[in-house]
């Protein structure tokens, strides 16, 4: 490919995807789509210059997605075996052009670049008026983005808003706070990523089960032991074939439709809510139901705004790649 490209990477802890993207098309269109396995690789570095060996062409800019905050250039992932930094990256394409995203913030980047189709829509926009959007990302961790409206265009920015702390909004959480103090000391402070994501599933189940609130049966204990517990749960409340599955999802839900709603009053994102993440896709059926935008409008006196913000779910897993193309492609329109 010997016309102008740039690189767009998304790394996560399992597996590292990168493609090109022709910087004449003006809309991303991935191209030389690879994927590579994380565990077992040397570096950053080395898996960008394994990509481009395999795809060989210059570069014009990289950038790269990454599951963490990024400062100065670095990152330090907890899911990674490893550190990186831009130098790896500058290293690798042989110039300075090369860019770290916190991965949430290359899916606020990626957001405009995703159709109708590629959303699932649990409440209509009834403002019409655009403004700041956000995006509540629950998997692994909890991710959280923004989106400045500047003019007809937004401005994304990274955030680390998952971790401020757990806020509990009846008794039953509140039980749930303290069961998670009791039970990590370590932790100092239980954050909202500790319940509303992948791991917080289980941490829900285990306080509804450890403290005689719900009863598992023994196909989805198996389950659990035998796999993704967090997965287990999830399909098991999904088939209605465990109610302590059952509660597990109802009170993930409310928990996740809380926090998305706290993030739509701190940004003010009246041009839309938007749900990302691996768990929302999966759980749809459930988040249908009406807990989560239940618990998402709950406000006291900003019900009534709330309730007309539009809320999305983002259903391509590919948001982040092509978010990250995204930045890669406007830094080189506005710098040549």
């Amino acid at each position: 490919m010997s016309e102008l490209t740039v690189l767009a990477g998304d790394i996560g802890g399992t597996h590292a995807r990168f493609a090109r993207v022709r910087a004449s098309a003006g809309t991303v269109v991935l191209e030389d789509q690879h994927v590579y396995d994380v565990p077992g690789s040397a570096s950053l570095e080395a898996l960008v210059a394994q990509y481009l060996l395999d795809y060989s062409g210059d570069v014009a800019v990289a950038a790269i997605g990454i599951a963490a905050p990024v400062v100065g250039g670095k990152s330090n992932p907890i899911n990674l075996p490893w550190a990186v930094s831009e130098d790896e990256v500058r290293s690798a394409i042989g110039h300075a052009e090369g860019f770290l995203l916190n991965d949430l913030l290359a899916n606020a980047w990626g957001i405009s670049e995703l159709g109708p189709d590629q959303f699932e829509e649990l409440q209509p926009d009834a403002i019409g008026l655009g403004g700041n959007r956000a995006v509540c990302s629950a998997g692994t961790g909890l991710g959280i983005a923004g989106m400045v409206a500047i003019g007809d265009r937004w401005q994304p920015f990274a955030s680390e808003g998952g971790h401020i702390d757990y806020g509990p909004r009846g008794s039953h959480e509140d039980a749930l706070l303290l069961y998670l103090r009791e039970q990590h000391p370590d932790w100092e402070h239980v954050s909202a990523e500790r319940v509303v994501s992948g791991p917080g599933l289980v941490h829900i189940w285990e306080f509804l089960t450890q403290t005689g609130r719900a009863q598992a049966g023994g196909e989805l204990i198996a389950a659990m032991a035998a796999g993704n517990p967090g997965m287990a749960i999830s399909q098991a409340a999904l088939a209605g074939s465990d109610p302590s599955a059952d509660l597990t999802l109802e009170m993930f839900v409310h928990a996740y439709g809380a926090q998305a709603g706290n993030l739509a009053l701190v940004l003010l994102s009246t041009g839309g809510m938007y749900i990302g993440g691996g768990i929302a896709p999966q759980i749809l059926p459930i988040l249908r139901r009406g807990g989560f935008l239940k618990a998402f409008q709950a406000k006291g006196r900003y019900d009534g705004l709330l309730e007309k913000m539009a809320v999305r779910v983002i259903l391509d897993d590919l948001c982040a790649l092509r978010g990250s193309a995204r930045f890669a492609l406007t830094h080189l329109e506005e710098h040549g």
